[in-house]
C-alpha cells in the first residue's frame, strides 16, 4: 500500500485511519508539502522513514493538489513515475498480479518472443477507454497485434502501469474537489501558491454557438452533441450544478423524443464532464475535428458564424 497507494484497498485502509490525527499530525503535514513542492520541482523530495507518515501524506497532499488543476496534474504525474519506478523492479508475475489489483486488468504470460504479456482486444479497448488513455503509444493501430491479441514486452507493461497509475491519480484528484476542504490545511495550500503559475482565464467567445443550439433542438446526434459539446458547456463553461444541466439538456433532446436510457446518458455524461473537467469545442474545432457532427448543427446556426467572430475564435 505503500508503495501504490492509489490501489482501491489502499482508499479503504486510509479511510479507516482517524483522519483527524493526519490532518493535525505535524510530521504528516510536513511531508504532504514536501510532497508537493517535489512534484512542482521546487524541492527534491525525500521519503519518510515512517511507511505510515508517508502513506497518510499520500492523500493529504492530494487532497490540496485538488484545489489547484496545475497542481493535480503534476502529482499525478510525479506520483506515477514514482509508482512506476517501483513497479518496475517487481517480478513478472507479480506485476500481472497488481495490475489486476489496481485496475482490473488482465494481462497473461506470453511464449512470444520478444513479448511477455498479451491481452485480448476486447479487453485491451475497454481499458484503454475506461481510464482514457489517449496518446498515440496506446492506440490499437500502434500495438503489436496478432490473432485477437495484443502483445506488451516487459518495457511495455511499466509504461502500461504508468499511464494507468497517472490517469487514476488525476481521477481521484478531481474527485476530491467535492470534498469539504479542511481548515488545517489552509496554510500549506496557500505556502504552494505562490509557486503556481497563475490559472488562464477562458473565454467564452467561441461557445455562444452552443446557446443557440440550446434553443434549436435537432433529430440527429443527439447523444454526441450531448457528451462532446452540450454537457462540458453546461457545467464547465456555465458552471451549472449537475442536476440543473441534466434538465436542460433533457429539456434539448426531449423536443424530440426523450427515452429513459437518454436519460441515463445525459446524467452519465454531465457527471463524466465534471469530473473530467472537459471543456467543449469551439465552431471551428467542431468544423475541423469533428465534421460529421457538425454537419448536424442547424443551418441558422451554421450560416450566422461562419464568417462571424465565432468562426475565427
Amino acid at each position: 500500500m505503500v508503495r501504490y497507494p492509489f490501489t482501491p484497498i489502499s482508499r479503504l485502509f486510509f479511510d479507516k485511519l482517524p483522519i483527524e490525527e493526519s490532518f493535525s499530525s505535524p510530521e504528516v503535514l510536513r511531508q504532504s508539502e514536501n510532497r508537493l513542492l517535489g512534484a512542482i520541482k521546487r524541492q527534491r523530495y525525500e521519503k519518510h522513514l515512517s511507511e505510515l507518515i508517508e502513506f497518510s501524506s499520500f492523500f493529504v497532499a492530494a487532497l490540496i493538489a485538488s484545489q489547484d488543476q496545475f497542481l493535480g496534474q503534476k502529482f499525478a504525474e510525479t506520483e506515477s513515475l514514482t509508482a512506476k519506478e517501483l513497479f518496475a523492479e517487481e517480478r513478472l508475475q507479480d506485476k500481472l498480479a497488481i495490475l489486476k489489483e489496481c485496475f482490473e486488468i488482465r494481462l497473461s504470460r506470453s511464449e512470444l518472443p520478444p513479448y511477455v504479456c498479451n491481452i485480448p482486444v476486447v479487453d485491451y479497448l475497454r481499458a484503454t477507454t475506461k481510464f482514457e488513455l489517449k496518446s498515440q503509444a496506446w492506440k490499437l493501430v500502434n500495438r503489436p497485434l496478432a490473432e485477437g491479441l495484443v502483445y506488451f514486452t516487459e518495457n511495455d507493461v511499466n509504461d502500461f502501469f504508468g499511464s494507468l497509475s497517472e490517469k487514476m491519480i488525476y481521477s481521484g484528484v478531481k474527485n476530491l474537489r467535492k470534498v469539504a476542504f479542511p481548515k488545517q490545511l489552509v496554510g500549506i495550500r496557500e505556502r504552494i501558491v505562490p509557486y503556481l503559475p497563475p490559472q488562464k482565464v477562458r473565454s467564452n467567445r467561441g461557445y455562444v454557438y452552443i446557446e443557440e443550439l440550446l434553443n434549436h433542438p435537432v433529430s440527429d446526434g443527439r447523444h454526441r452533441l450531448t457528451w462532446l459539446v452540450l454537457a462540458p458547456y453546461l457545467v464547465n463553461v456555465k458552471k451549472m450544478e449537475e442536476s440543473e444541466a441534466v434538465e436542460r439538456i433533457r429539456g434539448f433532446v426531449a423536443a424530440k423524443g426523450e427515452t429513459s436510457s437518454m436519460k441515463r446518458f445525459i446524467e452519465y455524461n454531465v457527471k463524466r464532464a465534471k469530473r473530467n473537467g472537459l471543456m467543449p469545442p469551439t465552431l471551428v474545432k467542431l468544423r475541423t475535428e469533428h465534421p460529421d457532427i457538425y454537419a448536424l448543427l442547424p443551418k441558422e446556426i451554421v450560416q450566422r458564424y461562419r464568417q462571424g467572430p465565432e468562426a475565427k475564435s
